[in-house]
């Protein structure tokens, strides 16, 4: 039985090469927002235990390919896949779900799956989907496997922990999949995608060849804007040091790699897991560079200069904003001065890179001017801002259900990628929003003033 994994694009070809030539100062300036491009490493891992459990796994990166919906129709009658797997975050449900049509279109026979963010937090509107059989919720390689060997058996899929599914048209939800033992699963298959044109997009962002790995799941902090615990839970885990470096060391090995980009929501969570992963580095003379993302009141001097001596070369801190108000709004449970305190330190040691947004619920344009001042103050190395919009499985979004400020009849994921403002839930006027967005990252991008 034939599995293949599809990686939606944010974004078509046009669309793409638009958006990269319009926002290219704002891109090359640090914002992550206007370009979203990642490797697919989620459905990588997927890909390599299917394989590992001895079922036939293909992965299609339409982003990186920036294929197009005529182009995915020729590859499926090409692949003719039994089983279609569709990874979905919120920003790319619309497209998983022109992908499932696609799909059910060319091969009428396939069952199609939906896993990812936003499936495993709606099932339930995900499966009114004609053209969708299944729903993954939460991580998905035991559950996709469990799946794979049920349909090749003819067998009952109804005893799988974390699968969502029709029968007799009725829709059946299930409580989340078990979370994962990470050090048992094989390292994400990064062979199975185009990893070259990930490396290739890099190297024109920050002159080095680099990719971008994981090495841990999971988030205990409360952040409020935030939905990762909805799929990977609040428990951090991690891979083993030596497993992590194992996986870094092939990779620089097989891809002439100078550096990494770690995209855990915390690396150095555990102080003893941090020390024993740089020393393992060190012992190795693995000659890498990295950056990983942490949290401002996790930034410790002696830890810093050990991971510093291990290659690390930028912190990335989600720092968010500069009003004490807003902070409290996002549950940060961290103040200004000890962002300030924390920046100050790590730029002792390393190039500092900082998250903004601004559109916080309830936010004014005072607020913003706070954030704003508090970026300048800061001197990152480089910064990315966004527009906050509400995203189902956040505590935000529930409570602005709940506060009727949102209707989740009237709420749609079309054209949410963070540069534009859908939902306004700050109190500044919807005419002004934007153009404010626009001269924020314009003088950090461009050197213009501002305005407002």
């Amino acid at each position: 039985m034939k599995l293949l994994l599809i990686n939606p694009a944010f974004f078509n070809k046009d669309e793409f090469e638009k958006r990269y030539t319009t926002f290219n100062d704002w891109i090359k300036g640090g914002n992550l927002y206007p370009l979203a491009f990642e490797p697919p490493l989620g459905i990588a891992s997927i890909a390599a235990y299917l394989k590992s459990k001895g079922f036939d796994a293909e992965l299609l990166d339409m982003q990186a390919l920036l294929m197009d919906e005529h182009e995915l129709a020729n590859k499926l009658l090409e692949i003719r896949p039994d089983v279609v797997g569709i990874t979905a975050m919120t920003t790319t449900f619309p497209s998983a779900l022109r992908a499932s049509k696609i799909t059910r279109k060319a091969l009428p026979d396939a069952k199609v799956v939906l896993g990812g963010v936003h499936p495993t937090i709606e099932p339930g509107t995900t499966l009114e989907s004609r053209y969708v059989d299944f729903v993954v919720r939460g991580e998905g390689e035991v559950v996709m496997e469990q799946l794979m060997t049920e349909l090749e058996k003819g067998g009952n899929i109804s005893q799988i922990e974390g699968l969502s599914y029709k029968h007799n048209g009725e829709v059946i939800l299930k409580s989340k999949s078990p979370l994962v033992d990470i050090n048992s699963l094989p390292m994400p298959d990064y062979g199975s995608f185009p990893v070259n044109e990930y490396i290739k997009h890099n190297q024109s962002l920050r002159d080095i060849r680099c990719i971008s790995v994981l090495a841990t799941r999971g988030c205990p902090y409360p952040c409020s804007f935030c939905a990762v615990k909805e799929t990977m839970g609040v428990r951090w885990r991690a891979k083993s040091p030596e497993k992590v470096v194992d996986e870094l060391e092939y990779l620089k090995n097989k891809y002439d790699l100078e550096g990494f980009w770690f995209k855990d929501s915390i690396l150095n969570m555990n102080r003893k897991w941090t020390s024993q992963f740089c020393e393992e580095i060190i012992k190795r003379k693995l000659d890498i560079i990295w950056q990983c993302n942490t949290r401002v009141d996790l930034i410790r001097e002696e830890e810093l200069k050990l991971m510093v001596k291990a290659g690390l070369t930028e912190l990335d801190l989600g720092i968010e904003t500069g009003s004490p108000d807003s902070l409290k709004t996002l549950k940060k449970k961290v103040t200004i001065q000890q962002t300030k305190e924390a920046v100050r330190l790590a730029k002792k040691y390393v190039k500092v890179f900082g998250f903004f947004m601004i559109g916080i619920p309830g936010e004014t344009i005072d607020d913003v001017k706070m954030t704003f001042e508090l970026a300048k103050e800061l001197e990152l190395d480089r910064s990315t801002w966004s527009i906050f919009q509400p995203l189902p499985g956040s505590e935000l979004y529930e409570s602005s259900l709940k506060e009727g400020t949102i209707k989740k009849e009237d709420w749609r994921c079309d054209n949410i990628h963070f540069t534009k403002c859908r939902y306004n839930l700050s109190r500044i006027p919807d005419e002004e929003i934007e153009g404010i967005y626009q001269e924020i990252n314009d003088y950090f991008y461009k050197g213009r003033e501002v305005s407002f």
